[in-house]
Order: C-alpha cells, then sequence, then structure tokens
C-alpha cells in the first residue's frame, strides 16, 4: 500500500531565497548569541573581526544547506576548517600558559589538563564502581583551566541524547582533520574495505574501558590516541613516554592522513576510534535517523560508496536502514539521486514530509556546531591571527 503512494520529495527545487533567508534567522540569532562575548571586547578589532567572521560563516552555510537542499557539501565545509583551525587556536593558548605542547608532569599531578570528550566512556566503570574520576583535570572550571569535566560531560550528555551520533559530524574537533585529508584525492585508490572493520571500535572500546578500570589510567589517551600528535602529550622523559610519542604519531599518520587519503573515508572514526563506537549506543535512543525507502531504490549503490564510515551496506539497504554507526552527516542523502536515502524522525511513517525532518535535525545540529565550533574557530582565528603578525 505504502509503495503506491507518492511521497514528498526528499530534495525539493531551490527554496525562494526569502523563505531560505526566514529559515535561517533563528540560526543567525543564535550565532550571534554565541559570538556575544567576543563581540563585546572592549578595544579589540582581532576578536570582534574574528567573531563577525564566524557569524557570517555558520549563517552562510547554513542558509546554502536550506537553499540547495544539500547537507554534507556545506557540512563539510565548516568540518574541515574546524578540524585544520583548531590545533592552531588549542596549541597557541597551551604555548602560551605552558611554553609547550608537551604537558610537565606536576600539571598532570595538579590535575591542570584540560578535559577531552574521547575520554567519556572510559570514566564511566571507574567512577561507577570506585567514586573515582581518572582523568587528571578538574570537575570544574579553574582560571589556568576553562575545559572542566562537568562542563563538557554535561552537554555532550544533553545534546546526544537529542541527536544521537551526529557529534561525530557537527561537533568532534578532531574528524575534521581526516575528513579534509579524504577530501584531497579526487577518487579512492583502495575501493573494497570489509566491511567487519565496523566492529574494530566496539573491540577498541571494550579493552580502553577495562584497562582503565583496571589501570586507573584513561588507557586510550595515554597510548592510543592518534590526535596528541596535534593537542598534547606527556613531556618525553623516559623510554617510556618516548614509546607513546612514536605510537601517537604512527597512528596520526596512518589513520588520520594516509588512510583517509587512499580510500577517502573517515578511516580513525569509522574503524578505530571507540568514543565514536560509544556514541554509536545513542543513536538508538534519539529521534532523528536515516531511513532508506526501498519503494525508491534502485541498488545503484551511490549511498554506500558515499559514506565515509561504512554505516551503510548492501544488506542494510536491503532492511532499508543504516547501521548504528551512523553519524548523520548527510552524505548517503545528498548522493541518492532516487530520494531513497532520507531524513526521518522516528515513530512516524515514511510517507511523512522527510525535508521537515531534515530541517528540525539541522536546527539542532548546527545549534551545536555553532556552540562548540563556533567558539573554536573565533578563538583559532585570533591566534592566527597573531601568529601570522609576529611572523
Amino acid at each position: 500500500m505504502a509503495s503506491s503512494m507518492v511521497r514528498p520529495t526528499q530534495r525539493p527545487a531551490l527554496r525562494g531565497v526569502g523563505r531560505a533567508l526566514l529559515l535561517t534567522t533563528p540560526m543567525a540569532l543564535w550565532a550571534l548569541l554565541m559570538m556575544t562575548p567576543r563581540l563585546r571586547a572592549e578595544h579589540d578589532a582581532v576578536t570582534l573581526t574574528a567573531a563577525l567572521a564566524v557569524v557570517v560563516f555558520m549563517t552562510a552555510l547554513f542558509y546554502k544547506m536550506l537553499r540547495t537542499g544539500e547537507t554534507y557539501r556545506w557540512r563539510r565545509i565548516f568540518f574541515v576548517a574546524l578540524g585544520l583551525l583548531f590545533p592552531v587556536g588549542f596549541l597557541s593558548s597551551l604555548i602560551a600558559l605552558r611554553g609547550s605542547m608537551s604537558i610537565p608532569i606536576e600539571h598532570i599531578v595538579a590535575g591542570d589538563t584540560p578535559f577531552c570528550f574521547m575520554v567519556t566512556p572510559m570514566l564511566l566503570i571507574p567512577a561507577a564502581l570506585t567514586k573515582t574520576l581518572i582523568f587528571p583535570g578538574s570537575i570544574l572550571a579553574t582560571p589556568t583551566n576553562p575545559h572542566s569535566i562537568a562542563v563538557m560531560i554535561g552537554l555532550w550528555g544533553a545534546l546526544t541524547l537529542v541527536l544521537g551520533k551526529a557529534w561525530c559530524s557537527y561537533a568532534c574537533f578532531f574528524g575534521g582533520i581526516e575528513e579534509g585529508v579524504a577530501a584531497v584525492a579526487k577518487r579512492p585508490r583502495i575501493r573494497k574495505i570489509d566491511a567487519r572493520f565496523r566492529m574494530v571500535p566496539w573491540a577498541v572500546l571494550l579493552v580502553t574501558v577495562l584497562l582503565s578500570a583496571a589501570l586507573f589510567e584513561p588507557f586510550y589517551c595515554t597510548w592510543l590516541c592518534p590526535f596528541k600528535t596535534v593537542t598534547e602529550f606527556f613531556e618525553v622523559r623516559n623510554v617510556t613516554t618516548a614509546l607513546q610519542f612514536v605510537v601517537f604519531v604512527s597512528l596520526f599518520a596512518g589513520l588520520v592522513v594516509v588512510l583517509p587519503f587512499l580510500t577517502k573515508k573517515r578511516t580513525q572514526c569509522g574503524f578505530f576510534c571507540p568514543f565514536g563506537a560509544f556514541q554509536s549506543l545513542f543513536n538508538k535512543i534519539n529521534i532523528f535517523e536515516i531511513r532508506v525507502d526501498r519503494a525508491q531504490c534502485v541498488d545503484c549503490g551511490a549511498c554506500q560508496r558515499a559514506c565515509p564510515t561504512m554505516a551503510i551496506t548492501a544488506e542494510s539497504v536491503r532492511e532499508g536502514k543504516v547501521h548504528l554507526n551512523c553519524m548523520k552527516c548527510g552524505a548517503c542523502v545528498d548522493a541518492c539521486k532516487k530520494d531513497a536515502a532520507l531524513w526521518h524522525v522516528k515513530g512516524t511513517s515514511l510517507m511523512a514530509r522527510p525535508e521537515r525532518a531534515r530541517l528540525l535535525f539541522l536546527y539542532g545540529a548546527w545549534a551545536m556546531a555553532t556552540m562548540f565550533g563556533g567558539s573554536v574557530l573565533a578563538g583559532s582565528l585570533v591566534a592566527l591571527w597573531h601568529l601570522v603578525a609576529r611572523g
């Protein structure tokens, strides 16, 4: 019965300029609100200019998503900019505070380590069993460490409950680096990837959580995180810390640079990251998802080729759905020429208007992107300006 009905198109003809601008207005106001502290910066033209640039940038990209009906293309511009600029601002702040991107042991002992959301699943078991936080950071913000555990986990938890694994496409500072590398090559050098690699992050999650509980240290952060290479790492003082540094650089080169370039996939996110696996669990309970309308699908495989984390396979397409590790980037929907891949709100019919589901999702996802990424972009632009001015 459903297959004989006509579903409203996923990507309607270009919205009128007026309607697109009207729908963009709430996000423009949100961007201004998020940049208000920087816009109020007295006698600081650089900070003011950076804040205004971010407001225009985030608003323009949201407008283009609404005007064109495409999501992935415009989201990727923001995401790659975030990935490339985040290390600039973060490392500039660290060097200004410490004189180095390495973490002296005295800072670790003092709990003066910025909290990273990647460690979240490794905190749970030790915290539940012993009421002990194993990450050497501060629970509340301090003058030298504004990235507190309580604030970061609170914001992440609230947003993840609503948007699921979309965090990995709209807020993760690190994913933009490999997404940018993946975009460099026109065609993948490696086309066939065993779908079973999607299970590796679950194994890494299990191992790192258990070892973190046993050793009372965030094992992934201590030994396996590729992004320590572009953020912060333990000061090299002995054989152990030297080995850790070599592991970080090797994993970064392989998983974030070489493999994304060869496969045009987010290999670290899709085939290694334990936090990504943990995030996937929340796709079960949030209301937004990607579905495949079998009545429209012609099994061309375009959605599978477009997905950066192999969250869509021939098997999932036959079942009319995507896998649990979908991060809602929109690549599959944009790639589908038959409008078979679509945005969907759980509990509603596939015959419902998918463009409305997309709009609802984008308001939440872009608000999150502006909240986290916008502030990072503004701070990084200021840091970049000062670097260029001094250089």
